[in-house]
């Protein structure tokens, strides 16, 4: 009994220990999770670059930060260079003026419609958008400092986990395929190799694409600007080409965030259609001609099952899930097909 009660604090202290530790790692997996896939984003992108380094004898950790200085000196000429129609200008205004002018500018719009379109008269079009409209302003309003500060912070740990990624990936992965047994040893090396091509190739495809449709969205804002007004345009197509990489419902974000900063900006209803009309035709550009191009092949996955997946990614991670969705399944069927290949031959 005397034995069982001096145990009894022990087992106690083993399992706050156990619970508290389980809560700092999901914490910190919560607060990581984001610039880990985005380092795993610029690891992928960089990885060509730093094989061809590689053989002309530079070592992978000094081929990356290469690569990283020309990437920024590269960023930073063009944000120099770029001509003046074409650089950041400054967001003013508040949450409460914000409002206001998309309901003024809404109103016109309703104005319109009900003129031209007498059966939707009964639909308040303007008072639900604005109502959300304020909303969303008011919450843009108070997270941004918040949302400034994580991003910063983002945009210095990612590449510091980048480059040990890709200084000590291949070592990491040579110590896990030492643990596997010997009888799966081969078979875990053909499972690392195939999902390491998988996720390349699709993540290297995925940030190209955005890219290109960022730099056409650029070029057709640049086309509209001839005709009505369009600031913030390379504001616009960053954000067009980075939500690009949210499968489906990526586009449309992006079109609504121009279109949002453009009625809040007080900015005439001509200046929104030539801004759809911009994002339009980039979005036709990447189905048509770039997707196809960059992406064939990448990722064999079913229609269906990428549907699924993305279905499931963003009920259980919201936007980072759709990110990652495609990634893992593809990881998942790679692994499930090299087990029963291997379950094939060992049955015959």
């Amino acid at each position: 009994m005397k034995h069982l009660l001096g145990e009894m604090p022990a087992r106690f202290l083993a399992l706050a220990v156990l619970i508290i530790a389980a809560a700092v790692l999901f914490l910190a997996v919560q607060i990581l999770l984001v610039p880990f896939v985005a380092a795993l984003f610029v690891a992928y992108l960089f990885e060509p670059g730093i094989v061809e380094l590689q053989r002309r004898g530079m070592e992978r950790g000094s081929a990356f930060l290469l690569i990283l200085l020309l990437s920024f000196l590269g960023i930073g000429t063009f944000l120099l260079l770029s001509p003046a129609w074409l650089r950041f200008e400054a967001i003013t205004g508040s949450s409460e003026n914000f409002s206001q002018r998309v309901g003024q500018q809404l109103s016109e719009f309703e104005i319109w419609v009900d003129s031209h379109f007498p059966m939707v008269r009964s639909f308040d079009i303007s008072g639900q958008i604005t109502l959300r409209a304020g909303q969303f302003a008011t919450d843009f309003f108070e997270a941004l400092p918040g949302l400034i500060t994580t991003f910063s912070i983002n945009l210095l740990l990612v590449p510091f986990i980048a480059f040990f990624m890709v200084r000590d990936g291949a070592s990491l992965k040579r110590r896990f395929v030492q643990l596997v047994p010997n009888r799966y040893f081969e078979m875990s090396l053909i499972v690392f190799h195939r999902i390491d091509q998988q996720i390349g190739g699709y993540l290297r495809g995925r940030l190209i694409e955005c890219m290109l449709v960022g730099l056409i969205q650029m070029i057709f804002m640049g086309i509209a600007a001839l005709f009505v007004p369009q600031p913030q345009i390379l504001l616009i197509s960053a954000v067009c080409g980075v939500t690009n990489l949210i499968p489906y419902v990526g586009p449309l974000l992006g079109t609504a965030f121009g279109s949002l900063l453009y009625l809040g900006s007080g900015l005439p209803i001509s200046a929104v259609y030539g801004l759809v009309a911009a994002a339009t035709a980039a979005h036709l550009a990447d189905n048509i001609c770039i997707a196809p191009a960059v992406l064939s092949h990448n990722v064999d996955l079913h229609p269906l099952t990428v549907v699924l997946v993305l279905v499931i990614g963003g009920e259980l991670l919201g936007v980072l899930g759709l990110l990652i969705a495609i990634p893992v399944a593809a990881s998942i069927k790679v692994i499930v097909h090299e087990f029963y290949m291997s379950y094939k031959l060992q049955i015959l």
